[in-house]
């Protein structure tokens, strides 16, 4: 009974987590915005490591291409457009991030929709299809082995005070 008390408290925290925003990057030296429906709302890039939406940021107009320079002094890159640039520091990689009025949203989903293009999401806020970008793909942090372990340990030992 108490287990079951424990595994249900875990599945509440895991429901309670925010998710963090997909972190892109480009193909070909650049990303192409194809079409979307922002409803008005601004789509910007932020630097990968900007997950709160605070630093700077490069408003992006769909249709549009934003060319992906670099590397360069500390494998710093730059995206620029017509409406400026933005230096992304340490790698080529960049979020997405829509204002609708208020604050920052990061995607609510990303679908394949081919080679290289996806169809990012914002929740009700809009759409738009991205292409010749990849998902950069978020290694498992080392806390949740170690958390996992550690609660398989506790369901034996429970099982072993139970028999």
């Amino acid at each position: 009974m108490r287990i079951r008390h424990i595994l249900m408290g875990i599945a509440l925290l895991a429901s309670g987590t925010a998710n963090a925003a997909t972190i892109f990057a480009p193909t070909d030296g650049d990303v192409n915005f194809l079409f979307g429906n922002l409803g008005g709302a601004t789509l910007a890039m932020f630097d990968d490591s900007d997950q709160n939406y605070t630093g700077p940021n490069l408003v992006v107009d769909v249709p549009s291409i934003v060319g992906i320079s670099g590397p360069f002094a500390n494998n710093d890159h730059l995206a620029a457009n017509l409406n400026g640039s933005l230096t992304l520091g340490g790698s080529d990689q960049f979020i997405l991030g829509l204002n609708s009025g208020g604050s920052w949203l990061a995607d609510t989903s990303v679908v394949s929709v081919g080679t290289n293009a996806f169809q990012v999401s914002f929740g009700n806020a809009g759409t738009l299809v991205t292409v010749d970008v990849r998902i950069v793909p978020t290694p498992v942090p080392a806390a949740v082995w170690l958390f996992g372990s550690g609660l398989l340990g506790m369901v034996a030992i429970a099982r072993r005070r139970r028999s």
